[in-house]
């Protein structure tokens, strides 16, 4: 994919095809093909902002979330940014289209919340990808529904 067309979509804006498409493109993903049964829908999604990418059919062939801060002790002030639930079908893989995807994550972060840092959790096999944008392990390793995964940080 060498242009692709990454949407920004708030819960709300979703339609009712385009919400079953993207549960559907996170759940052959991240639940039979990597045979990890859990939680997806985990309250999270109406309050996130949506990365939708489309190929040319319009069909969604990634997706991602940029989730707001969530408040600490010290009010919020200092909270990291996130994002997560990055997935791209099978037939985009190794096209850009996951780079492109956080790019497009970091930007929507660093305009929403520029000073703040942002922190994900990723899956250990991963380390190198997101460490290509400058985010350094800061957990050791830990199962996640049988995955290993690693918390990373980026400084901003």
């Amino acid at each position: 994919m060498s242009n692709p067309h990454i949407r920004r979509v708030a819960f709300d804006a979703l339609g009712l095809r385009e919400l079953h498409d993207l549960l559907a493109l996170r759940s052959r993903v991240f639940v039979v093909e990597q045979a990890c049964p859990y939680p997806d829908i985990d309250g999270r999604d109406p309050g996130a902002l949506h990365l939708i990418a489309s190929d040319a059919s319009g069909a969604i062939v990634g997706c991602a979330r940029c989730l707001d801060p969530e408040e600490p002790d010290d009010g919020g002030r200092d909270a990291p940014v996130s994002f997560g639930r990055l997935a791209v079908d099978p037939s985009q893989r190794s096209t850009g289209l996951g780079r492109a995807l956080v790019a497009e994550a970091l930007a929507v972060l660093a305009e929403r919340w520029p000073k703040r840092d942002v922190v994900i959790g990723a899956q250990e096999h991963l380390e190198r990808f997101y460490g290509g944008f400058g985010f350094v392990r800061i957990t050791e390793p830990y199962d996640d529904f049988g995955i290993l995964h690693i918390d990373m940080r980026l400084r901003r």
